[in-house]
């Protein structure tokens, strides 16, 4: 039984498959909206007790004030936040922030929800997001490998540095993709993904950044090029959403997004990452730390046990059919 509000198409499967990216206009009920944005707002307000939980513009703020103060409050959790601005601060690249644009809200970033926010883990393991990754993956088993919170308040210019998100994450191989889920309308002020068509077939692998700024951290891959800088060169592509939408990316896929200039409209959204039948597990030492996992594998191993559940097979599927 399908919990989705329409079918994925063919020509949807394709799109992905081609650009690395597609947008799922309204795939997704009012109910299952809702109990996102319920989640979301429950992780927002518990962000004190999370080890993983981040507020990227005070960061950002401090690194430009060089207050160390702020970067030991935020130590001891996945991040070394006092090593990592204090090579931010020495590479004296720049924030990628909106230029003029008022500096009042906050970018809020925290991950490993499904540990602790019950609502959460509901909606990644036993909601409609499993179903359209294995639409669009085709693969015979598909698990959930892990999650994020992105809230971009009103006033807030912080971007989000163009990436790729395979070079911070522990696997290899192919079927792996990323469900990037708002709850509020979004458009272009207020912080729409931005994606470089075609950039997941390329073979590349690009050194991961800190997300608010555009140094790279010392990991593997080749510096990626300065796309902020020059971005009426690359074959970007937005899209502006509804709460219902789902945009999904192929984890090698190079995006970003805008600041939220907005007066008062928060952007708030999900990001899930599920894997198919080809991703093993590969250390990365540099990636961050999934403070919640039980059990640790080693290279090559398909990903298995209870930090990756199964969330959908296809004989399972055939059978309730």
């Amino acid at each position: 039984m399908t919990l989705l509000a329409r079918p994925i198409t063919p020509d949807e499967v394709a799109v992905y498959r081609r650009n690395g990216f597609v947008l799922l206009r309204g795939i997704l009920g009012l109910q299952s909206v809702n109990s996102l944005r319920r989640a979301i707002d429950a992780a927002v307000s518990t962000m004190g007790d999370s080890r993983t939980g981040c507020n990227l513009s005070r960061v950002r703020r401090a690194a430009q004030a060089a207050s160390s103060e702020v970067f030991r409050e935020a130590d001891g959790g996945q991040h070394d936040v006092s090593g990592i601005m204090a090579h931010v601060i020495a590479s004296g690249t720049r924030f990628p922030v909106d230029q003029g644009k008022e500096d009042a809200g906050s970018f809020l970033l925290d991950s490993g929800l499904t540990s602790r926010i019950g609502e959460f883990r509901k909606f990644a393991l036993n909601g409609p997001a499993g179903e359209i990754a294995a639409v669009l993956l085709q693969s015979e088993i598909v698990r959930f490998f892990n999650d994020q919170m992105f809230v971009k308040e009103a006033r807030t210019p912080d971007r989000t540095a163009f990436h790729q998100d395979a070079t911070y994450l522990e696997i290899d191989g192919d079927q792996c993709c990323v469900l990037w889920i708002p709850v509020d309308p979004v458009r272009l002020e207020s912080g729409a993904m931005l994606y470089l068509r075609g950039s997941h077939r390329d073979g590349r692998l690009y050194r991961p950044n800190i997300s608010v700024k555009q140094t790279l951290l010392p990991a593997e891959g080749e510096p990626l090029p300065d796309i902020e800088g020059h971005m009426e060169d690359y074959d970007l592509v937005y899209f502006e959403t509804e709460p219902g939408d789902v945009l999904v990316h192929h984890y090698r896929t190079v995006h970003g997004a805008g600041g939220n200039n907005t007066r008062y409209q928060v952007r708030r959204a999900a990001s899930l990452r599920y894997c198919g039948d080809d991703v093993r597990f590969k250390v990365r030492p540099w990636a961050p730390k999934q403070l919640h996992h039980t059990n640790r594998l080693h290279d090559g191993e398909p990903l298995s046990g209870a930090d990756f559940p199964v969330v959908w097979t296809r004989r399972q599927n055939e059978e309730a059919a």
